[in-house]
């Protein structure tokens, strides 16, 4: 019963209204916990196959190991993070493989949602893409590297979403994870983050003139240049690696046959037996 001089918000038919009211979000202490191990790895404050101590992160976050262990379970869900027997968990390893396979796989599912996106863009949807596109800019400007990485991710899910295709907007987001450490591991190649802005210009342009073959082949052009990019820095990196470890057994060699010579010399006064 509604006392007098009171305002109901119920409507004609009984159903009551809460006006003004948002929807919470609640997230789980496990939850929490896989967003910063997520983002410090976007960021490259976690490098790519370096191991997640269970006892380091709760001592660093300030939980127990339980949210840690579970966490840990949903990065490795997202192909974030991988569990090996007796030795705990790491961060993925971006090889060459895993690169071609998850740009060749972006390659096709954000051509054909840019193709659908252009088509049926809405007005406010692109006004979002150019939001996007400044506020990268600016990051770009203050050398936020981690602000830009997040941009980048959320412009290209802003196109798969803009593409109106929900099963290819899941199978896209399945990948979350690789698609982060691969932006913020490829991002790390420009010194000039304004670089990376200027690789959306023409996604962006070929979408305001909602042209879907444009769209596509911008979207194709940009990510296929920044596979090339990124596998001659793996292919560059793996070289450095060899080359290294071939010195360091060309020294290890050299002092065991210094010590063997050593070893095996007679002293100097002594008759030979």
């Amino acid at each position: 019963m509604v006392s007098a001089g009171r305002t109901d918000s119920s409507t004609a038919s009984g159903r009551r209204r809460f006006d003004g009211m948002a929807p919470v979000g609640y997230r789980t202490l496990a939850e929490q916990v896989a967003g910063s191990i997520r983002r410090a790895i976007a960021e490259g404050r976690i490098p790519p196959s370096a191991r997640l101590l269970e006892f380091a992160l709760a001592r660093e976050l300030g939980v127990s190991r339980a949210p840690i262990r579970e966490a840990l379970g949903l990065l490795e869900r997202e192909g974030l993070v991988v569990k090996e027997p007796n030795r705990g968990a790491r961060v993925v390893e971006l090889t060459e493989e895993t690169v071609r396979e998850v740009a060749s796989l972006r390659a096709l599912l954000e051509a054909f949602a840019a193709s659908l996106a252009a088509k049926r863009l809405t007005s406010p949807e692109m006004a979002e893409f150019e939001d996007i596109m400044a506020r990268m800019h600016d990051a770009g400007r203050r050398g936020d590297s981690a602000r830009v990485v997040e941009l980048d991710y959320e412009f290209h899910a802003a196109i798969c979403r803009a593409s109106g295709h929900r099963t290819l907007f899941e199978t896209w987001s399945a990948m979350s994870g690789k698609i982060r450490l691969y932006l913020s591991t490829t991002n790390l190649m420009y010194r000039d983050l304004n670089a990376i802005v200027r690789g959306h210009l023409d996604i962006v342009a070929a979408l305001r003139a909602r042209h879907p073959k444009r769209a596509a082949q911008a979207i194709q052009d940009h990510l296929g240049e920044r596979l090339d990019a990124r596998a001659a820095l793996i292919a560059g990196a793996n070289l450095r690696r060899q080359r290294s470890d071939t010195f360091r057994e060309s020294r290890r060699a050299r002092r065991l046959a210094v010590a063997r010579l050593s070893a095996t010399r007679t002293p100097r006064g002594a008759t030979p037996r």
